[in-house]
């Protein structure tokens, strides 16, 4: 099958703007479609969860059972439902990201050689390299990723507090004495790379190549501290020079002559897998440089996936009133008033071999409709997942017909269903 048209979608500001910050907000969704995920979700939500966006007091602590990331950032394992899907497979998402595969990424086989002989606004053009050689930055895969809904910081807390004083009410009675902190059900995402510094530029023991992260956003954020993305603009550009020079710690010696030298040490945080956490202390520096970034409800957002990012340590919503949420009093009556942050990651993967691997194992977990485990997701399957086997041909005929009969053209080739 053909490749989309070469189309330009993002302007040559909103190009530039990705070059140079290695992130870029865009509008997506019409008022309809933004409102259609909404409603989706909520769905969701009530129907496979049981928890009420508009009784959040009562049922919020069931969210715990949809997270593997003991609440970290808010992040649920929801993968596969169709509203999460359609835009996970929106048209102009994945040309978007086409488009900046193109700009911002070599796709002809270029050496690192060459980029950094290579000068564009007084700086080489080394950030654009990878070890995963040519490419055609039309053809991908979608990323199954899962959803971001983070409650008040205030509200967690409060549920976090009663879980535990009924656990401490519960071993009152059974004779068990219990003197533990309450941890609220839902925390921040702190600052991080979803890469390992180390071994970036080493195609060697990948699972898959994902240049660009993206979510799109289903409400507001547009003032800090409401539970909204935030990052460090522009890193990318100097993340091959920091893992370098910076990434390494030293740890001043004295011998027995007094004089003085320094040891290299290894960063204090090592990677787990594609995850690397910034260490407080060792980072200082650059977790100072981490900013809020204003997104609006239906807008995507992409960024390098060397950009160092999470969601704001507190959500304090600001009044209803205040609140500016596109198509605001449809999105009330279906959101509520909590003032929760709503997302949806979705991101792409160029058409490589080890993404062509990847991609094959993702699809199994598709067709089954279990959390998928390829990748790094965090997330923890219990023994009767641990091995998926074959996809048996009565679940083929039962299930995957009527999975794929909701699948448009476009995302038959994201999924790896069809070829391009």
């Amino acid at each position: 099958m053909s490749t989309l048209h070469d189309e330009s979608l993002l302007s040559p500001s909103q190009i530039q703007t990705y070059l140079k910050d290695g992130i870029l907000v865009v509008p997506l969704l019409s008022s309809e479609e933004l409102l259609e995920a909404q409603r989706g979700m909520v769905t969701t939500l009530r129907e496979e969860y049981g928890v009420d966006v508009h009784n959040l007091e009562e049922t919020g602590w069931k969210l715990m059972n949809a997270s593997s990331t003991l609440g970290a950032g808010g992040v649920l394992d929801i993968f596969y439902p169709d509203w999460k899907m359609k835009i996970a497979t929106n048209e102009n998402l994945f040309r978007m990201t086409c488009q900046l595969w193109k700009e911002a990424y070599c796709h002809n086989g270029e050496s690192l050689e060459d980029l950094l002989s290579t000068m564009e606004d007084g700086c080489n053009e080394s950030f654009k390299w990878h070890p995963f050689g040519a490419f055609d930055y039309n053809k991908g895969y979608m990323y199954i990723d899962r959803i971001g809904y983070r409650i008040p910081t205030e509200l967690a807390e409060r549920i976090g507090q009663d879980i535990e004083k009924n656990k401490q009410q519960n071993d009152k009675y059974s004779n068990h004495s219990r003197s533990k902190k309450p941890r609220p059900i839902q925390r921040s995402l702190t600052p991080h790379f979803d890469c390992c510094p180390e071994t970036y530029h080493d195609e060697k023991n990948k699972s898959k190549w994902r240049p660009i992260q993206c979510f799109v956003s289903l409400t507001d954020n547009i003032h800090p501290n409401t539970g909204g993305f935030e990052a460090v603009p522009g890193f990318h550009r100097e993340f091959l020079t920091w893992t370098k020079d910076e990434r390494q710690t030293t740890r001043p010696q004295q011998h027995a002559d007094r004089e003085h030298s320094s040891l290299s040490m290894p960063h204090p945080r090592s990677c787990v897998g594609e995850y690397t956490h910034l260490h407080p202390n060792h980072d200082r520096e650059l977790i100072k440089r981490v900013q809020h970034i204003p997104v609006t409800a239906g807008s995507a957002v992409f960024w390098d996936n060397r950009i160092p990012h999470g969601n704001s340590y507190m959500n304090n919503p600001l009044n209803l009133n205040e609140s500016s949420i596109r198509n605001n009093e449809e999105s009330s009556k279906v959101l509520g008033s909590s003032g929760s942050r709503s997302v949806i990651y979705c991101s792409f993967l160029p058409d490589v071999s080890v993404n062509r691997s990847f991609v094959k194992s993702q699809l199994t977990y598709w067709k089954l409709k279990r959390p998928p485990k390829v990748g790094d997701r965090w997330i923890k399957l219990d023994k009767s997942n641990e091995s998926i086997g074959e996809v048996s041909p009565h679940r083929d005929i039962d299930c995957t017909t009527q999975l794929e009969a909701n699948v448009t053209d476009l995302g038959r080739r994201l999924l790896g269903l069809d070829e391009w």
